[in-house]
């Protein structure tokens, strides 16, 4: 069976003072009947530079491991309390860093213990058709074999959205596929630290 690109855009609702970032907005497809097989793991890099996660947001296979690289001068200490994924590097001067496997499909909530307003999400998924919009809410997700797919679309402001049951066949969807995020209700929370207590005044190790 040929395989085809489902493609549409991602368009945001939003108030005053809200600016959600178009190319962190993953979107993914899984089938409705059937199951199968993830991409195979790889090896992937989440960077701290400049107390900075970079990427912000990172998809992966499920089984894969990612390595935390730490470029600043100062020692940083990632972890995660998000349920099946969590973990907890420690703290780590500049260097490799550390890494982690990842066996189980979710989000994955990554901070460190020393900066609060360090932050990043892995997004680890058990269906190999996902793909980011670009800066503009376009997005293409390649090498899709004909069948009914449910489309979800995730972006940190707006939230997780299911659209309507995409059915693709070996010339795309036969639909046109938009889908909308609203992020009005959107509110960026305090987190704790590992521990889970209120962060101290952060310090630079």
């Amino acid at each position: 069976m040929a395989a085809a690109n489902v493609t549409g855009k991602v368009a945001f609702v939003t108030k005053r003072g809200q600016n959600p970032i178009p190319a962190e907005t993953l979107v993914w497809l899984e089938p409705v009947n059937g199951r199968v097989v993830p991409r195979a793991p790889g090896t992937f890099q989440l960077v701290t530079r400049n107390k900075t996660l970079i990427p912000h947001v990172l998809a992966v296979p499920v089984g894969s491991t990612v390595s935390f690289p730490n470029d600043d001068p100062i020692s940083h200490n990632l972890f995660s309390l998000s349920s099946n994924n969590a973990f907890d590097l420690g703290l780590y001067r500049k260097g490799a860093g550390k890494s982690q496997k990842f066996a189980s499909p979710g989000i994955v909530n990554v901070y460190c213990n020393v900066h609060p307003n360090m932050s990043a999400v892995i997004h680890v998924l058990s269906t190999p058709y996902f793909g980011f919009a670009d800066a503009n809410g376009n997005f293409s997700v390649g090498d899709v074999p004909p069948g009914k797919y449910r489309l979800d679309v995730w972006n940190e402001q707006g939230g997780t959205s299911e659209a309507p049951v995409v059915d693709v066949t070996s010339t795309g969807p036969s639909q046109a596929v938009t889908l909308t995020l609203d992020s009005r209700n959107y509110r960026a929370t305090v987190h704790m630290n590992k521990v889970g207590k209120p962060y101290q005044q952060p310090r630079d190790y």
